[in-house]
This record gives structure tokens, sequence and C-alpha cells, in this order.
């Protein structure tokens, strides 16, 4: 029986030691699994401020961008008076349009008189080629 209690005592003594030197590992593990996250953590806060000068400098460009290409517009000519503002400017050569665009200061014969070349200019421009076979044929 003594050598009995000497073995469990034996035993007892490797399952102390054993005990303990997993106890010191996983203290170990413990650290560098703590230190893994502390640099982890830094690393994350360093990549999101880096990320966030980024973003800073690039809506700083766009910002600029915007504002330069407001620079480039041609300038506005303030709005004049009414009586100055010209409503509408035909094109050269463009004298149906015209006619649509004579102000009352005309004196009435004048004004017949545009309004029956204007009249006649509707007319023609309704004689296209096809329209004109047409009524000659017909």
């Amino acid at each position: 029986m003594s050598k009995l209690l000497q073995q469990l005592e034996e035993m007892h003594a490797r399952v102390a030691e054993t005990s303990s030197h997993e106890e010191a590992l996983i203290k170990a593990l413990n650290d560098a699994l703590v230190r893994l996250d502390d640099q982890l953590l830094q690393d994350v806060r360093a990549i999101a401020s880096e990320h966030e000068v980024r973003r800073t400098a690039i809506l700083g460009e766009l910002q600029g961008l915007a504002t330069s290409i407001g620079m480039f517009q041609a300038p506005r000519v303030a709005a004049r008076p009414h009586a100055e503002q010209v409503e509408y400017m035909p094109s050269a050569g463009d004298w149906r349009e015209a006619t649509n665009n004579i102000h009352d200061e005309q004196e009435p014969a004048q004004r017949s008189q545009v309004y029956n070349l204007h009249e006649l200019a509707q007319d023609r421009r309704a004689l296209t080629p096809h329209v004109e076979r047409k009524r000659r044929a017909g």
C-alpha cells in the first residue's frame, strides 16, 4: 500500500506540475492575444485617420474643381430694363421670323404691309414640292 500511496503522490505532483505549466501557457496566450488586439485596434485607428485625411483632401479638390468650373462660365449680363431688353433676335436672313417680331411702334399702314408679307410667306411655306405637284395635278 505504501507503494500505491507513493505512486498516487507522484501522480498528484505531475498533475499539479502539468496544471501549473498549462496555466502559464494560457496566461502567455492571453497576453499575446491582448497585444495583438491592441495592435489591431491601433492599426484600424491609423487606417481610419489616414482615410479621413484622404477623404478631406479629395473633398477639397472636388470643391476646388466645382469652384473653378463656375469661374469658366461666361459672365452673365445683368437684366436690363424692359424697354431696353431685346426679346428676340432673329438669325441673319430669317425675314419670316423677323416679320413676327415687329413691335407696335410702327404706323398701322406699315404693319398691314408687313402682315400681308407674312401671310404670303406662310402660303409659300406650305408649297413644298410634293404639295405643289398635288396642287398642279388637282
